[in-house]
């Protein structure tokens, strides 16, 4: 072989990502059909006995075909390997040719595992696409995935985010339970549910040394999360996410809307059945009144922040409304409809400014919280006296997550340092990822791949077994048991 021909054949290999060591020929590349087919052998050289150091003697070869999927093309790749058999006359050893890309018994290369695990970092794929495009079976790819990715917890982190995600997967792990370090948005965990008692289980199993190192835990208002640092952190606080105190305002005056609503559609039932009294008639069927319309559609008004709302004054024909409109109209409409609701409007942004004020010292947080608390405590809204009570009941953990801490994002994009408020605002970004994979997934059936399957998805920098599982552990999970199976008599 001239130096051209080998030059060839290095390159050839840099494209199949093969290292070479000079030991490989390739003796045919075939194009059949839509498949391509690469044949490739070791050099004929003398070979010892690794047990007692005489010369082995060639007994043919053993032909072996591969998928090695690196070429992504509309085209299926193999490779042919030619295993050259080996015997040893002294010791009657039988040994084939080795090969750096080959596992003994296996279908594909062992570039081929590292392909397949790259594409599950995607959660927008299914195992079933992953799968085809690399021509193997969704099965292999699941089991090739549980045999190479099983990522254990990182360590607690001084400022930690807990939240749920809707799994869905049985009655026990129907919401699985979310840890990340809220520093620089990595997951440290997913549990199984968020029960009080699997909670204990866990928590108290790591070692307390570890858990005095957490300083804060940031959650929403579910009780078992509020009382954590008591339970588990001595020496962390409990940090109320900003959003849910918003949330909870935004869900009192949807309430409110509602009964606004439910008056109107009343009215307009009243009417109907009037109407059909008089016309001695049955329609059954309510137009809309303007009022039901608004408080439908335009809610926004009340709910939305008033600095978000985009003014405009470009008017248009609203059709179900029957007349021309802008945002301004929209609004004052909606405002007419109850006498309450530019005043509730009012206070829920009272609200909103002080959530949004930086504030320099927790005093200065804490006199303006408890001030907003005096002013709902006498308001002649109910709605507002019933948020002074959860303001109360949570003073500390609010003005906790005033708290600003320098935080490390990385993206695809940026690297950066800055200092950010405490809160769940990276949580609530990742829960849309595994809502990403159960669409797309079509559901999760297994708990563990689930969560190993995040992980190797949202981590920075996951790392594959060193030591695959073995097929029998793999294999070795019990499915459903089925039940007792009754012949019928046959006649």
């Amino acid at each position: 072989m001239n130096n051209n021909e080998n030059i060839s054949i290095s390159k050839l290999l840099a494209v199949l990502d093969i290292q070479d060591d000079d030991s490989f020929i390739i003796t045919d590349v075939e194009l059949i059909d839509e498949n391509k087919y690469i044949h490739i052998q070791k050099k004929l050289e003398p070979v010892y006995c690794p047990r007692c150091g005489s010369r082995m003697h060639s007994k043919g070869f053993y032909t072996r075909k591969l998928n090695h999927p690196v070429l992504q093309d509309s085209t299926k790749f193999y490779m042919i390997v030619k295993q050259r058999k080996w015997h040893c006359d002294e010791c009657n050893l039988y040994m084939n040719d080795s090969f750096p890309f080959l596992d003994r018994y296996a279908h594909s290369t062992t570039i081929t595992p590292l392909l397949i695990l790259n594409e599950f970092k995607h959660l927008d794929q299914s195992t079933a696409a992953i799968a085809e495009r690399f021509n193997i079976s969704d099965t292999l790819a699941h089991i090739l995935f549980e045999r190479y990715v099983d990522l254990p917890r990182l360590p607690l982190p001084e400022y930690m985010s807990i939240d749920e995600v809707y799994l869905n997967i049985s009655n026990s792990q129907k919401y699985a339970f979310v840890i990340m370090d809220f520093s620089n948005g990595e997951i440290v965990d997913i549990v199984h549910n968020r029960w009080s008692s699997t909670l204990e289980d866990y928590f108290l199993h790591i070692p307390l040394e570890e858990r005095l190192k957490v300083k804060a835990v940031i959650c929403d208002a579910y009780q078992t999360y509020l009382t954590m640092p008591e339970k588990y952190f001595p020496n962390s606080c409990t940090v109320l996410d900003s959003f849910h105190a918003v949330k909870t305002i935004i869900s009192y005056l949807n309430g409110y809307i509602n009964k606004v609503m439910k008056k109107y559609q009343d009215r307009d039932k009243k009417a109907l059945e009037e109407k059909n009294h008089d016309t001695n008639r049955d329609n059954k069927t309510i137009k809309k009144s303007k009022e039901v319309i608004l408080l439908q559609n335009y809610r926004w008004v009340m709910l939305k922040n008033r600095d978000e709302i985009n003014y405009s004054y470009n008017r248009h024909y609203h059709k179900m409304l029957g007349m021309n409109v802008d945002t301004y109209t929209i609004e004052k409409l909606f405002l007419q409809l109850d006498p309450n609701f530019e005043g509730l409007r009012d206070l829920k942004e009272e609200y909103i400014q002080f959530n949004h004020t930086e504030y320099d010292n927790e005093f200065d947080v804490l006199l303006d919280l408890n001030a907003l608390i005096d002013k709902y405590d006498k308001s002649d809204q109910s709605i507002f006296r019933d948020f002074a009570g959860f303001l109360r009941r949570n003073l500390r953990p609010i003005v906790n997550s005033f708290t600003r801490i320098k935080v490390y994002r990385k993206s695809a994009r940026t690297e950066k340092e800055y200092y950010a408020r405490l809160s769940n605002g990276p949580m609530e970004s990742f829960n849309r990822k595994p809502k990403d994979l159960k669409r797309d997934s079509r559901g999760f059936s297994d708990f563990n791949y689930t969560r190993n399957r995040i992980l190797w998805a949202t981590r920075k920098n996951p790392s594959i077994k060193g030591v695959p599982k073995s097929m029998d552990q793999i294999l070795s999970k019990k499915g459903k048991k089925r039940g007792s199976y009754k012949k019928k008599n046959q006649k």
